[in-house]
């Protein structure tokens, strides 16, 4: 997983496409395609479900262990950036 990954899902949930998600990245649909397999074939659950067409057409929605996959990228981040900062504080009071 990546930000670009988390955002593209993050799109998806906003909405409700692929295709919308894609173009609101400014990403190709191939490649949001391509993101949306990987991250259902390496993970042990689908994160992305596709909604086949009908009357209001397709769409997709992002499965309970995609948004706690968001949320889990997002805590991770969150503890890194932190992390980052204490370094770089710690550093620079080391200098001087």
């Amino acid at each position: 997983m990546n930000g670009k990954r988390i955002e593209l899902l993050k799109q998806i949930i906003l909405t409700g496409s692929i295709l919308a998600a894609s173009k609101k990245m400014d990403m190709s649909y191939q490649q949001a395609w391509t993101y949306v397999q990987q991250m259902n074939l390496l993970s042990p659950h689908p994160m992305v479900i596709r909604k086949r067409g009908g009357v209001n057409g397709g769409g997709a929605e992002i499965t309970r262990f995609g948004q706690d996959m968001i949320e889990r990228y997002e805590q991770i981040k969150t503890v890194h950036e932190a992390n980052v900062r204490q370094l770089g504080d710690e550093l620079l009071f080391s200098i001087f």
